[in-house]
């Protein structure tokens, strides 16, 4: 066997040469292996130095800046409190007893500067009788019917100061937290609670619907009654059947252009004197059969399949459609607003005065003196009486 030589040799085989040469210690065969090693060495420390320099130019820094940071933090921002998760549980909404105003109550304080301040209640009822003005002139009926540029008139507003806040209601339910899960209760917005109950118990819905119900099935026993022969059928002839009559006699009160007139009564007699031979002609075809031009006339008569459909329903819910939208407009109120807690009660009516006729509104608002400003959401306007300018007599 062959013996493997290593690429190494002893400085003292190079005879003839300086063993103090780097060309002897390292030849010419080896120097590839040499260089790789020395670029490894290079990269190691280029990456060292680099990291060391960001960490003490980079993040040295930002440690520091954080860490004061933090020292200057209260103690309860230090940790993140998250609230906790409520779930509240159906039928266990209720309401509060009303808690009356005291002397020492701020709301109360609040009272008695705005009755000593009289500018200030100038100010407010102006505020009102202008809003209302501007709601009557963005009113499109009342812009159409009246005109524009309305006046303001005569007002009576009065200011009320109430003994009791508006009423509060708290509902309970689950409450998850991070270290406990507990039975709380928490209080809710009125107007929440009114809108929730007519979504659970929508009793105007259901009355309506009742009725609708009740007079559909009278109606169809009636007309099921009829066409069995129980009960006389008098109610009149559907719009349909009308424009079908119609059609007919339209079309039998013109003569044909293309053919003999029509005989009148009689005529068999007095043309079997007369020694004419009566021709039968075939019946009239259908409006399936007839020659597809027709003339614009008939075209006009034709009833659109649509429409007839429309007319059928009409006929068959109206009725009942009218007793479900007037029981609706009987039994539906709209969810109670009350206002937030200290405000005053602004009341009364405004009058105003346009270009064709006189305008009364009642209104009603609360305005509260922490925000200085009417409350929008509990605010009542109403058109109480409306009187023409210029009447005439009606024409019949």
């Amino acid at each position: 066997m062959g013996n493997i030589s290593m690429c190494r040799k002893s400085p003292l085989e190079n005879s003839g040469s300086d063993p103090g040469t780097p060309q002897q210690l390292f030849p010419e065969t080896c120097a590839g292996l040499t260089m790789l090693d020395r670029m490894w060495a290079a990269y190691i420390i280029t990456f060292y130095v680099g990291t060391d320099i960001y960490g003490r130019l980079v993040l040295d820094p930002l440690e520091h800046a954080a860490a004061e940071a933090m020292q200057a933090l209260p103690a309860p921002d230090l940790e993140e409190m998250e609230e906790p998760f409520f779930i509240p549980f159906p039928g266990t909404t209720k309401e509060l007893k009303k808690r009356p105003y005291r002397g020492s109550d701020p709301e109360w304080q609040e009272f008695v500067k705005f009755s000593k301040d009289k500018p200030l209640q100038a100010k407010v009822r102006d505020d009102l009788v202008q809003f209302v003005k501007r709601v009557a002139e963005r009113h499109p009926v009342i812009t159409v019917k009246c005109g524009k540029n309305l006046k303001q008139r005569r007002s009576w507003i009065d200011v009320d100061f109430p003994q009791f806040g508006p009423p509060e209601f708290e509902r309970s339910g689950i409450e998850i937290a991070d270290d406990a899960i507990s039975w709380v209760s928490q209080p809710v917005d009125s107007l929440t609670v009114f809108r929730l109950r007519q979504i659970l118990w929508p009793s105007a819905i259901v009355q309506s619907f009742w009725n609708f119900t009740k007079v559909l099935v009278v109606d169809d026993t009636k007309r099921i009654a009829g066409m069995l022969g129980i009960r006389s059928n008098t109610a009149p002839s559907t719009i349909g059947a009308l424009l079908s009559k119609q059609q007919e006699m339209m079309r039998g009160s013109f003569p044909n252009k293309d053919g003999p007139p029509p005989a009148l009564p009689g005529d068999a007699t007095g043309n079997a004197k007369a020694g004419f031979i009566k021709i039968s002609t075939p019946a009239k075809p259908t409006l399936k059969q007839q020659n597809p031009d027709k003339s614009p006339e008939e075209k006009d008569t034709e009833v659109n399949p649509a429409t007839s459909m429309a007319v059928a329903l009409h006929q068959h819910f109206g009725r009942a459609l009218l007793a479900l939208r007037t029981k609706l407009k009987q039994t539906w109120r709209p969810a109670p607003n009350y206002p937030p807690r200290g405000s005053i009660l602004i009341s009364g009516m405004v009058e105003l005065e346009a270009p064709k006729a006189f305008l009364v509104f009642d209104v009603k608002a609360a305005w509260d003196p922490q925000t200085k400003a009417f409350d929008q959401r509990s605010m009542f306007l109403q058109l109480r009486r409306f009187q023409w300018k210029s009447q005439g007599p009606v024409r019949v």
